[in-house]
């Protein structure tokens, strides 16, 4: 019986490459070639980059500079704030002050003096997973922090129940969680809600 080979189909990996170095650009692109990294986008400054309108959304940048200088960094702090994705650097900038603006930049692996063929896709596969799990560490965050917040503003909700129909803290919130289920909102957006009404039927 004969068999059929089945061809497997892998996600590219939407990359832009900023580099002011031709002949590194080349070792980059023979140390990508037939790989799952698809460079969407070449460039020799940011500012090329930051003018562009792309059609597919990238998933990962990778710069190549002699030195990373303030507002390099502060330009990929923007791009990371405004749309989060792995950033690699390769430089040659070893000073503690441009390795401290680099993580404070949000860069997932700064390589200085690390370049070789042989290193570029383990070097972006860990960035990429490194991101990954920053990402999720930042998400717990948020949602801890949002949980808090919305503690506070159901014990206020409660406390209104409670106040207008004379009931247990308990029944309050029993009353505001069944109200949540039935119109498929979160306890912590009626609880807004409820307060923003209150406060607005005072004024």
């Amino acid at each position: 019986m004969s068999k059929v080979a089945m061809k497997t189909t892998t996600k590219q990996i939407n990359t832009i490459l900023i580099s002011e170095q031709p002949l590194v650009s080349t070792q980059l692109h023979q140390a990508l070639k037939d790989s799952d990294y698809n460079i969407m986008f070449e460039g020799s400054t940011l500012k090329e980059l930051l003018s562009l309108k792309l059609a597919d959304e990238p998933e990962l940048i990778i710069a190549v500079m002699d030195t990373s200088d303030s507002q390099i960094l502060a330009k990929f702090k923007i791009i990371n704030e405004q749309f989060p994705l792995p950033i690699v650097i390769f430089t040659r900038d070893d000073r503690d002050d441009a390795i401290e603006q680099a993580i404070q930049a949000g860069v997932s692996a700064y390589i200085v003096d690390g370049f070789s063929e042989a290193r570029i896709q383990p070097i972006l596969r860990t960035a990429m997973a490194r991101f990954k799990q920053f990402q999720a560490m930042q998400k717990q965050v948020n949602d801890l922090k949002t949980s808090l917040a919305d503690r506070k503003v159901i014990d206020r909700a409660k406390g209104l129940i409670m106040e207008q129909r004379k009931c247990s803290e308990n029944e309050a919130y029993s009353l505001l969680r069944t109200s949540a289920m039935n119109q498929n909102m979160r306890l912590g957006q009626l609880a807004h809600n409820i307060l923003a009404t209150a406060d607005l039927l005072e004024t």
